[in-house]
């Protein structure tokens, strides 16, 4: 579930000094449109050119504990069962290329490596690992590269930030924000994977007291992946390579130039639920290859279905308890509503029984009571959402004594500062809209 992905941390041992009525039959159905209204890409259209994709790992002495020599007695860590998946998918992916390996040491930074031998990293069979870095400087060296932003990055790390200078502890989100300013320069997205796995031998907290380390046995500790590129080339990854993501995500800049859309108002059984209803009428036609709506006698009410495929979307924003609270539906001079409880993932018995919507995965209901008298649009778009809850549930002030679940120290102050380099409010994820006219 990486794609480009920057999970750096200084999980190492730091040094000593450190501590979201039916329509005539003739009416065509409903083409899929582009979120700026053009027709939908065709489907013998030349394949994408593959991603070029870098895969980092931290590989210091904090990261070690994640990736013991298993035996008969010890089954692999979720770490390495984890990991090994996401290595092995970005090697025989065909949209990954051919991907590049990188192991992050203090001394070299980056170092050029091998897939063979990154799977040998992660099966516990090299042990020359290095101190690590501080998370700023990992950011910055793998961010800044020149080539960082035509590419998708994987890194992996515990991501644990324990400034070796302790007056920089307050400040930890200005020192992130700085890091990461490459992403607000070359316009990249970010998505945050977040796990868990059972971690032994030598862990070291970024706080020191009362001990400055101590020995896990099979505790487990987080770690996480940013993926980090063009949002295009993020979205790609992801949908190719991270087949099983885990429930914590979060996602900065990651928006979808062309998310197919209908209004779906034939094609439909008689008495369907979806037909549009209310005291108003619908009829569909196509306007300059878009959708087009004309609506009659909308002071009676006019409700109508909604087709959307977002299969390109990431599964946590799929969800329609998500979609419910992040869309947003506008029309100038006209209050549309998305009907409550609308919105609902299609069925594979609902898409194959009606033709209509095989093309979409999603469907929802509008409702209009009133229309501006000229030509118009009706716009609907998916606010990004912000950070998550899971956030600040996996953080911790102080990460000196885990228990049987450990969380990163002051992750809320990392992810903080990487919200910092996006403008106050997220770019939508995407926008699709339908020519409306009032035929009143």
């Amino acid at each position: 579930m990486l794609a480009g992905a920057l999970l750096l941390s200084g999980c190492a041992e730091p040094p000593a000094t450190a501590d979201k009525p039916a329509p005539p039959p003739e009416v065509p159905a409903a083409p899929a449109v582009k979120s700026d209204a053009s027709p939908a890409a065709s489907p013998t259209a030349s394949p994408a050119a593959p991603l070029r994709v870098n895969v980092f790992l931290e590989y210091s002495g904090g990261m070690k504990g994640f990736v013991p020599v298993g035996n008969a007695g010890r089954p692999a860590t979720e770490f390495q069962r984890r990991v090994l998946s996401l290595l092995t998918e970005t090697s025989v992916s065909g949209a990954a290329g051919t991907p590049r390996y990188f192991l992050v040491y203090k001394d070299t930074l980056l170092r050029p490596t091998t897939f063979d031998q990154m799977r040998d990293v992660v099966l516990g069979l090299r042990a020359d690992a290095a101190l690590g870095t501080e998370l700023p400087d990992m950011l910055q060296g793998i961010l800044n590269r020149p080539q960082a932003g035509s590419e998708v990055s994987v890194i992996v790390s515990d991501f644990i930030y324990g400034p070796a200078q302790k007056s920089k502890i307050p400040l930890i989100a200005d020192y992130i924000r700085t890091a990461v300013d490459a992403v607000r320069q070359k316009k990249l997205a970010v998505a945050v994977l977040a796990e868990r796995s059972a971690f032994y031998g030598t862990y070291f907290p970024a706080v020191k007291t009362p001990v400055p380390r101590r020995q896990l046995r099979g505790e487990r500790v987080p770690y996480y992946a940013w993926v980090v590129g063009p949002p295009d080339q993020v979205s790609r990854y992801l949908a190719a390579v991270v087949k099983n993501p885990p429930a914590e995500q979060a996602y900065y800049g990651l928006t979808f130039r062309s998310i197919p859309a209908g209004a779906v108002l034939t094609g439909l059984p008689a008495g369907s639920p979806l037909l549009p209803g209310g005291g108003g009428s619908v009829m569909q036609a196509t306007l300059n290859s878009a959708t087009a709506l004309d609506i009659e006698d909308v002071k009676s009410g006019v409700e109508f279905t909604v087709g959307l495929n977002l299969s390109q979307l990431p599964e946590a924003w799929r969800q329609p308890a998500l979609l419910a609270r992040q869309l947003r539906v506008s029309l100038a001079g006209a209050a549309p509503l998305l009907v409550p409880g609308s919105v609902q993932r299609l069925t594979a018995a609902e898409q194959a029984a009606t033709p209509a919507l095989a093309a979409y995965t999603h469907r929802l209901r509008l409702r209009l009571t009133s229309l501006p008298a000229g030509p118009s649009r009706l716009t609907l778009t998916l606010a990004a959402p912000e950070t998550p809850a899971w956030a600040a549930a996996w953080s911790t002030d102080n990460d000196n004594q885990p228990g049987p679940v450990a969380n990163t120290y002051r992750l809320t102050d990392v992810l903080r500062g990487l919200r910092g380099a996006f403008p106050d409010t997220l770019p939508p994820a995407f926008s699709v809209e339908f020519a409306v006219s009032n035929q009143d």
